[in-house]
C-alpha cells in the first residue's frame, strides 16, 4: 500500500509526506538543507546531492497528487547560527520550485533561526504553527496543547531485526491515536533518525511526546515496497538506536 488514512481527512504516504486531501495539500518536515556543507566545515566531505534528491521527490509527489498547497514542518535549513552559501542557494531555489505550484506555508523549526532572511525574498513569512480543516500543524520542539496536531523534530523511524540479528533500518510514521498526534518522518535522505522502537518517551526531543506511552503508539514504515503497517511500538523489537 502507498497511502492510508491516519484521521478524517488526512492520510500518510510511502512518499515521506502526509496528504490533507479535502484542502488539496502536502505536508513535509525536516529537509535540513545544508546540511553538506555543515559536514564539511567537521571535516566530513559529502556529495552535494540531497537538495537536487527532495526537488525531485517532490516534484513527483505534487505530480501525483496536484496539491494546491505545500506545508512545510521546519527545519528547512540545517545550520542553527546563520545562513550558509548553499542554504542561500539551495533553500531559494527549493522554495521556487514550490511557490511557482502551489501556496506554501512555512513552519519555523528549531534549525531555522535564519530562515527568514532567504524566504522573504520570495515573499514568504514563517509560522510558529498552522491550522486548516481542523487539524493543527507545528514543528514539534516547542509544546502545544492543541489537537489534532500533527509535527516533526523527531526524524522517527524503526529498525527490524531477523532471528540471524540482521538489521533493517527505515523511516516512519509513528501515530498516537488516543492523544491523536501524528509525527512525519524527515523528508532528508540525510536524515535517518532515531529508532522508535528503542527509546523510552524522556529520550524524545519534543516535549509534546515527553509524557506519551509510547507503547501504545502504531508504527508505520516507509519502505521499498510501499507502507507498512507494523502495529504498535510495544510490539517491535528493541536494539540499538
Amino acid at each position: 500500500m502507498n497511502s492510508l488514512e491516519i484521521m478524517p481527512g488526512l492520510s500518510i504516504s510511502n512518499d515521506l509526506c502526509a496528504i490533507l486531501g479535502r484542502q488539496k495539500a502536502v505536508v513535509i518536515s525536516d529537509l535540513h538543507i545544508g546540511y553538506e556543507s555543515v559536514m564539511e566545515d567537521s571535516g566530513l566531505h559529502l556529495p552535494r546531492i540531497q537538495t537536487a534528491s527532495m526537488r525531485e521527490a517532490l516534484l513527483r509527489i505534487m505530480e501525483r497528487h496536484a496539491p494546491e498547497q505545500v506545508i512545510i514542518l521546519g527545519d528547512l535549513k540545517h545550520e542553527f547560527s546563520r545562513n550558509l552559501a548553499q542554504e542561500w542557494n539551495e533553500v531559494r531555489e527549493f522554495l521556487s520550485v514550490i511557490t511557482e505550484r502551489a501556496e506554501t506555508i512555512v513552519i519555523r523549526g528549531n534549525h531555522d533561526n535564519y530562515l527568514a532572511a532567504i524566504s522573504s525574498k520570495l515573499g514568504l513569512t514563517l509560522v510558529d504553527e498552522y491550522e486548516s480543516d481542523g487539524i493543527h500543524f507545528a514543528h514539534g520542539h516547542e509544546y502545544t496543547a492543541k489537537r489534532p496536531l500533527v509535527i516533526g523534530h523527531e526524524h522517527p523511524s524503526v529498525r527490524l531485526f531477523d532471528s540471524v540479528g540482521a538489521c533493517l533500518k527505515m523511516p516512519c510514521f509513528v501515530h498516537l491515536p488516543e492523544q491523536q498526534v501524528l509525527v512525519v518522518p524527515a523528508f532528508s535522505p540525510l536524515a535517518s533518525g532515531t529508532s522508535f522502537n528503542s527509546i523510552e518517551a524522556d529520550d524524545c526531543l519534543s516535549p509534546i511526546l515527553k509524557r506519551a506511552d509510547l507503547g501504545e503508539a502504531r508504527a508505520y514504515a516507509c519502505s521499498e515496497i510501499g507502507l507498512m503497517s507494523l502495529g504498535k511500538l510495544s510490539s517491535l523489537g528493541k536494539g540499538s538506536r
